[in-house]
């Protein structure tokens, strides 16, 4: 009886020491990478608005089979993946800035990509910025959980911001 009273408490005492050290990490947690593309950004977006375009450069999507909600002009705005995840593009005008978000939605609080551009006078380039923001319930797991976005996501996204470069000044120089 000592010991199952003993390991109640020490159970207990080791998940509030845990629970307090993850109210540490923070609950937004924004991954972010950046690429410089010799392209206009109207030829950019029109790679990213579209879902079906996304086959030709998103890391995973050449094989991922969507299930289309809503078009736009005959492009695809929203699409339903395996999962129950949904995915919907949209334009974004924020603080002057010109962009599109993508929202993954699952059973669990969304997922948020967004891409925009930055541009400088007398540059050949644009630069394209892709941004990841998780939103993090209280939740020791998810906390911790965290700590591995980066080396999770961050390649896939510079897979990704490569294979946009490629398409879009392969496409340039023809």
């Amino acid at each position: 009886m000592r010991f199952l009273k003993l390991a109640f408490i020490s159970f207990i005492f080791l998940f509030l020491l845990i629970t307090g050290i993850s109210l540490f990490i923070p609950s937004h947690i924004r991954i972010s990478r950046a690429i410089n593309i010799a392209a206009s950004g109207d030829s950019i977006f029109s790679q990213i608005r579209y879902l079906e375009k996304w086959k030709n450069w998103y890391p995973g999507f050449d094989t991922l089979p969507l299930l289309t909600i809503d078009t736009k002009e005959g492009h695809v705005l929203s699409a339903k993946a395996p999962g129950q995840v949904t995915i919907m593009v949209s334009d974004n005008k924020k603080d002057g800035a010109i962009g599109i978000i993508a929202e993954f939605r699952s059973k669990r609080t969304p997922l948020i990509n967004g891409w925009k551009t930055i541009s400088y006078p007398g540059t050949d380039s644009v630069t394209l910025q892709w941004f990841m923001d998780f939103k993090l319930r209280w939740y020791p797991w998810e906390k911790f959980s965290s700590l591995m976005f980066e080396n999770i996501y961050g390649p896939r996204m510079e897979k990704g911001l490569a294979n946009l470069k490629a398409l879009l000044e392969n496409n340039a120089e023809r």
